[in-house]
């Protein structure tokens, strides 16, 4: 990677637009020094993020209203537990806005190290790249997640409006379906649409962006880590001297206080992310037992929607937990160091690597490592297992008829 190529500067572009929907208001988001980095409260970026966020704690406070009016049950529930993940997203997001400088400060101090030689020569990684490719890929597939379910809202909206033969236009009737909870308090007109399809959207954003951020985060210690592995596996089955090993050993432990540094600032993102992402996708599979219709773009958004879910869910873990498997390569080249050559700084080095797991976590709830795969897909299998016994699956699929 190119010698100024920090993590700072190769995901300023990112968090730039995620300021765009009111995330992370942190000022001089895209500056070349990371010391320009400032938390305002009276700046624009700080303004427009409590105003997203007041808007959304209204909308939040009416779904609120109209879920105790209609009574509680699993349909509602997921529409309020939707807008507690989302307003939290937002919340935490903030509350690392805070920190960020010191954090960038402390991320730029310890990428120093790695910007010289030797660890220039071992820049296989391409840090920027990766990170641009991984929040493109999932943020074009959540674009078409959202015009998919906007399609459908349409589509079913106009069904409803057509077959009950409401007396209403085409806009209104898409109003009424979408927001059920907002229709008797305000009443429909064409210019609030935009107002409020762009309050959605600062809603449902921070549900893929998180995940875009916790694999952001991944791609950046795992550069490192990568570069760490790749001086130790230069030296492989060579004597080297303990000076070396000691070099090594402090460039290391400066990672791990990163990693330390990093798991207390984004914890409560990942449980939450992690959390939100497998109760939608159990939700998504209670929907997918009962009879959701027969209608191409019903089932083509629905489909896509949980598709979509589980890769994204899995990508963030495999991407994540890349810290974790550069610190296994790590200990697996330790070991084929000669007899000869092992020494008391060694020794420490080995120890030190084997004492505390290398990885982020939920508020050490979990670890992100490889494993974690197979406990989710255990827990979801278990739970499709569960419900198939209870739900009729003789359901026959038919078009749906709303009146």
């Amino acid at each position: 990677m190119p010698q100024n190529e920090t993590f700072f500067r190769a995901v300023s572009k990112v968090l730039f637009i995620s300021q765009i929907y009111g995330l992370l208001p942190v000022s001089n988001i895209c500056s070349h020094d990371v010391k320009d980095i400032r938390y305002r409260w009276f700046s624009p970026r700080v303004f427009y993020s409590a105003t997203i966020l007041i808007l959304n704690l209204c909308e939040f406070g009416i779904v609120l209203y109209y879920v105790i009016s209609v009574g509680v049950n699993f349909h509602t529930s997921s529409t309020l537990a939707f807008y507690v993940v989302c307003l939290l997203e937002h919340i935490f997001f903030w509350r690392l806005a805070f920190n960020w400088q010191s954090i960038m400060k402390h991320w730029h101090d310890v990428e120093q190290l790695f910007l010289t030689i030797p660890y220039r020569f071992y820049d296989e990684y391409k840090m920027k790249r990766r990170i641009h490719i991984v929040v493109g890929l999932v943020m074009s597939s959540a674009l078409v997640e959202h015009c998919l379910l906007l399609a459908n809202s349409f589509h079913s909206s106009n069904l409803e409006r057509t077959q009950c033969k409401i007396n209403m236009s085409y806009l209104e009737g898409v109003y009424k379906w979408e927001r059920p909870y907002l229709y008797p308090i305000i009443p429909y007109h064409i210019c609030i649409m935009p107002v409020l399809e762009w309050i959605n959207e600062t809603i449902a954003y921070p549900r893929s962006f998180t995940d875009c951020f916790i694999m952001c985060i991944g791609i950046g210690l795992a550069a490192r880590f990568h570069q760490l592995h790749r001086r130790i596996a230069a030296v492989h089955r060579k004597v080297m001297p303990a000076l070396f090993w000691t070099e090594v050993r402090h460039h290391y432990l400066a990672l791990k206080r990163l990693v330390r540094l990093l798991d207390n600032a984004l914890a409560p993102l990942i449980l939450l992310g992690f959390g939100n992402n497998m109760s939608f996708i159990c939700f998504q599979l209670f929907n997918s037992f009962k009879n959701i219709g027969f209608d191409f773009i019903v089932m083509l958004a629905f489909w896509y929607s949980l598709i979509f879910a589980v890769v994204r869910t899995t990508l963030t873990i495999f991407v994540a937990s890349s810290i974790n498997d550069y610190e296994l390569k790590i200990i697996t080249s330790l070991r084929d160091v000669p007899a000869r050559a092992w020494s008391t700084e060694l020794e420490r080095f080995s120890e030190q690597l084997g004492n505390e797991m290398t990885a982020l976590s939920g508020n050490g709830f979990f670890y992100v490592t490889r494993q974690l795969v197979l406990s989710m897909g255990t827990t979801i299998i278990t739970y499709e297992l569960m419900i198939s016994d209870v739900i009729n699956q003789a359901t026959i699929r038919q078009r749906t008829v709303y009146c």
